[in-house]
């Protein structure tokens, strides 16, 4: 047992024993967009100090989360092992949860496309059975669609059936904002490589939600109705 402890007999208490730290959970969705070096999870987890990453990383190596790997060229990498990559659901039901408090972004917010990406699995219907290579800029995303799972890694496709290329601002109005597909491919801010099907399959896969501002509005929009018939009702009594 780790030497910081609820000493609670219960599974939520023991999970929080091992990733209940400040950054661990952070750096965990980090990881599940594929292995990475340490200079990547010190640029993409602005306000962590490199003294506290490196001892959360041998706190999660010494759970057996997280393995550390030698590349060639002596590049070394950390990855998630089968029982860091378990942590997937949880991570992603408190992405859902969290999107409660998700509003326009403060100043000082980081956006980090790979993190919203990564919320793509909870929108999945399912049905697909593709890989899809998106470019985003510099940075390579392999989107890899099965029946019922969809896998996000940043890397470079072995094998595309579809490539969409666009920079960040296209990406997010495509995935996040509820713009319509066809206007974006129209004006050349998103171009699709591959067969038409698959891009019309992608996109009812992937129902493009308002984002949270839209649905705020449409909140209080319901809300002041509900109190304008309420009104009625008593005054009609």
């Amino acid at each position: 047992m780790p030497k910081k402890s609820y000493k609670q007999h219960c599974g939520v208490a023991r999970a929080l024993d091992v990733v209940g730290e400040r950054w661990t959970l952070l750096m965990t969705r980090n990881l599940l967009l594929g292995p990475k070096r340490y200079s990547d999870l010190l640029a993409e987890l602005p306000g962590i100090t490199t003294n506290l990453l490196a001892k959360r990383l041998h706190e999660l190596e010494q759970a057996e989360l997280v393995h550390k790997e030698l590349l060639p060229l002596g590049v070394t990498v950390y990855r998630l092992t089968e029982a860091g990559r378990a942590l997937e659901p949880v991570v992603m039901e408190l992405g859902r949860w969290g999107g409660r408090f998700m509003t326009t972004p403060g100043r000082g917010d980081t956006f980090n496309l790979g993190w919203a990406l990564l919320s793509l699995k909870r929108r999945y219907r399912g049905g697909l059975s593709c890989t899809v290579q998106l470019c985003a800029g510099r940075r390579r995303f392999c989107l890899e669609f099965s029946e019922r799972y969809l896998d996000v890694q940043e890397r470079t496709a072995d094998r595309a059936d579809l490539t969409v290329t666009a920079d960040e601002a296209a990406v997010r109005a495509l995935f996040f904002e509820a713009a319509p597909w066809a206007p974006l491919e129209d004006s050349g801010r998103v171009v699709f490589d591959g067969a038409r099907g698959t891009v019309r399959a992608l996109e009812r896969a992937l129902p493009n939600l308002p984002n949270a501002s839209v649905q705020r509005r449409a909140t209080t929009r319901r809300k002041l109705s509900s109190k304008n018939i309420s009104v009625s009702s008593k005054r009609d009594v």
